[in-house]
């Protein structure tokens, strides 16, 4: 993968993919919801939707236009410390897509009419997620599991988003969307003159030389907590704990491990929770990596009369929890199996190097993991799950009526 900084501060990252048409293109700008003030809670998001009203150079419509008529793709999404912009295109599109996304994260054109509807939108979305127990349930879980600056919310309050105003937009967006807090990911087959023509334009940017820097958040341990939605039909579980960052060797057999437990219908806990017993119709785990931090949780989702028998029997499973060969051979043949596979994808791969760009880590690619897990011994597997599982964990639940037999202490062993 080529790297550039630019004269700005910009960075770009290339790599390129043989024997593909298209290409992905993102924007990934270093501000989300961590960097706000609590008076303006959500303004990361609020610009993320505004931003695409319309720039300097093109109007709403023409931004569209150019990605979509092509067949390509355009979005975005904002998240605790990042806000990405993104397009996928035919590669022979790819300079116009480059020149909506250049306008809509350094030149948007913000204006009163624009933001009371997009006001109105985001209060609409704000009220979508309030009614989603999946969503309130990982909110509950960043608020009372953690300590620190990722417990703010992406989406806002009702009284913030209710509250910004045209000269909070303009003065955050100036403060945060500067070059040398912009990373700019480019994946696919892409014209060499192409690719100097992108980076000549990108160095006509200018601005401050100010950078957002990573921030950490402590994990809670031992709580028990949860929230009553009418409106569920079922329970939804979250069992959190402290996981690793992207900077710890451990990730590596946790990736394996987390496979081993809840990839596929061949996975340990979809056999033995939904296949065998029943109580559930999707169990996952997942490893939340930051910098120099992270979370592992396990999801899933039970009727409620099912809920005690569910805890019980998440107990039992993971206490006779024992890696055969079947199981180490499984974990690591899948794993190398769907990363080759993403190398097929532009967009996956970009996904993959923006979640390293995201938190100021080396991007490693497919090719790269796959190196690293061929490599992994199962005693090292082993030594992941007895971290994980010995230590203290939370759960935190969203049900259709509160719990009081859930019989939860924070630990498995």
């Amino acid at each position: 993968m080529e790297k550039m900084i630019l004269r700005n501060g910009i960075e770009l990252y290339f790599y390129p993919v043989e024997g593909v048409r298209s290409a992905t293109i993102a924007f990934n700008v270093g501000v989300g919801s961590v960097y706000e003030p609590e008076e303006l809670s959500g303004i990361s998001h609020f610009i993320e939707h505004l931003s695409f009203r319309g720039t300097k150079k093109y109007n709403m419509k023409e931004l569209k236009l150019m990605v979509e008529e092509v067949g390509g793709m355009l979005n975005a999404w904002t998240d605790k410390e990042n806000t990405v912009y993104y397009a996928k295109v035919p590669s022979s599109t790819l300079f116009d897509a480059f020149d909506a996304l250049k306008e809509i994260v350094f030149y948007p054109n913000f204006k009163d009419e624009d933001l009371e509807l997009e006001r109105s939108i985001i209060y609409q979305e704000y009220l979508s997620h309030k009614e989603d127990p999946m969503s309130n349930l990982f909110d509950l879980m960043y608020q009372r599991g953690l300590r620190g600056p990722h417990s703010k919310t992406v989406i806002g309050t009702e009284e913030t988003i209710k509250n910004i105003s045209l000269d909070d937009i303009n003065r955050f967006h100036e403060e945060f969307y500067t070059p040398y807090n912009v990373k700019v990911i480019i994946v696919g087959y892409v014209d060499r003159k192409v690719l100097d023509k992108i980076v000549n334009e990108l160095e006509k940017v200018d601005g401050n030389f100010i950078r957002t820097v990573k921030h950490k958040s402590d994990i809670n341990h031992g709580i028990l907590e949860g929230k009553v939605m009418k409106n569920a039909k079922q329970v939804h579980i979250l069992y959190v704990t402290k996981g690793f960052s992207l900077e710890e060797h451990e990730r590596y057999p946790m990736i394996v491990l987390n496979t081993i437990l809840s990839s596929g219908m061949s996975s340990y806990f979809f056999e033995e929770i939904r296949e065998k017993e029943g109580l559930v119709y999707d169990i996952f785990s997942t490893n939340l990596s930051q910098k120099n931090w992270g979370i592992f949780n396990i999801y899933a989702a039970v009727s409620l009369e099912k809920v005690e028998k569910f805890v019980r029997r998440m107990f039992e499973v993971i206490r006779n929890f024992k890696l055969t060969d079947d199981m180490f051979n499984y974990g690591k043949k899948r794993m190398i199996g769907k990363l080759e596979l993403s190398t097929e994808s532009t967009s996956t791969i970009t996904n993959l190097i923006i979640e390293y760009l995201a938190n100021d880590v080396t991007p490693e690619l497919p090719i790269d993991i796959i190196k690293r897990i061929k490599t992994i011994q199962k005693k090292e597997i082993e030594d992941v799950f007895e971290k994980l599982f010995t230590q203290r964990w939370s759960l935190f639940y969203v049900s259709p009526k509160k719990l009081n037999n859930l019989n939860f202490r924070g630990e498995f062993f």
